[in-house]
């Protein structure tokens, strides 16, 4: 897919697109992250976007660029000081010398850190509509959804009057992949194995080509597998007319049945709940009962579903161009990731 830079700033056009004016693309890559953001109306999309950049930059700044800063002051101090030896003439001259090359370098530090901290993070407008997604270019920034639940606590705690005025909506999205189920398959299959370590994909087996099998087989062999659940039923009814006449290992099973539900009970109680946020706009790609079937086939029955109050939100958001991937802790904090909320109240 080979695409071409717009006349406008941090915009790009797929060249084989008949509309290139009105819809750009980006490449998908499952390495790929991001925020989506709304404004609250599209007249304020470009203040939004640098309003969210510059709160970015203030409370999420980076860390790896400033340790390194004071390794290169440390390392510049020391050599410096070594070399100060020599005659009195000849130290005033290297002494100038060496002031002109410490500001030098000081400049092309500063000059490689707004460098930096401006490619850090990409807006791309119009690839949804009325949306705005801030592209991360660094693969080793912190995840979205972690930084989007950091937002909202602050928008909780109320430090600030207003936070974010102008936006209505911020939806991480930790991966990135096109809009179908095969790449779908292969993009959540890690992202669920790090979030769900006691369901049925932690196991070694569960791989991307056994879960497209299970896929095959609940939509093409539906039919099958209800006549074999019919034959079986028979068969289960005339092996429980032998197990009547025992009656006294019955006795026993009903004793040990009742212990293990009590502390089945328990553990249901202790179980952590999840639930799957789907949202879809202009594509019949993938769509939510597949999601489902997935997601129903990865986790398992060792977590359990709440749809008010979950404590992992899958987040998928399905566009004609991506299919965006997030899990999100305390969902409902956010009130739907919507930010215009707390200003509301204030």
């Amino acid at each position: 897919m080979e695409y071409k830079k717009t006349k406008r700033t941090n915009q790009y056009i797929f060249e084989g697109s008949r509309h290139q004016a009105k819809r750009q693309k980006i490449n998908v890559n499952a390495e790929c992250k991001g925020i989506l953001i709304s404004t609250l109306s599209p007249k304020r999309m470009n203040i939004g976007i640098k309003e969210f950049l510059n709160f970015l930059k203030l409370h999420f700044p980076i860390e790896q660029d400033e340790a390194a800063v004071k390794q290169q002051k440390v390392e510049e101090d020391n050599p410096n000081g070594e070399q100060a030896e020599g005659e009195g003439q000849e130290e005033g001259k290297e002494e100038g010398k060496e002031e002109g090359g410490r500001m030098e370098k000081q400049l092309n530090e500063e000059i490689k850190k707004e460098n930096i901290e401006y490619n850090r993070f990409a807006p791309l407008r119009n690839i949804v509509k009325n949306f705005t997604f801030i592209k991360f270019n660094n693969i080793n920034e912190k995840n979205p959804s972690d930084i989007v639940q950091q937002i909202f606590v602050l928008a909780h705690n109320k430090k600030e009057k207003y936070i974010l005025r102008h936006l209505c909506k911020i939806i991480p999205l930790d991966c990135i992949c096109k809009p179908h189920l095969s790449p779908f398959i292969k993009a959540i299959l890690p992202v669920l194995k790090k979030n769900f370590p006691k369901g049925a994909c932690a196991e070694e087996s569960f791989t991307v080509g056994h879960l497209s099998k299970l896929m095959n087989v609940s939509t093409e062999k539906g039919a099958e597998g209800d006549d074999q659940a019919k034959d079986g039923d028979k068969e289960q009814g005339d092996k429980e007319g032998d197990k009547k006449v025992e009656e006294n290992g019955a006795e026993e099973n009903k004793a040990k049945e009742e212990t293990t539900s009590s502390e089945d009970k328990q553990a249901e109680r202790k179980k952590v709940s999840w639930a799957l946020i789907y949202k879809c706009s202009n594509t019949k790609t993938l769509m939510k009962r597949d999601v489902l079937t997935v997601l129903d086939n990865c986790i398992g029955n060792s977590y359990s579903v709440n749809l008010s109050n979950p404590d992992l939100a899958v987040v998928v958001y399905v566009t004609e161009i991506m299919c965006g991937i997030s899990i999100v802790k305390g969902y409902d904090k956010t009130r739907k990731f919507n930010i215009a909320a707390f200003n509301e109240d204030s």
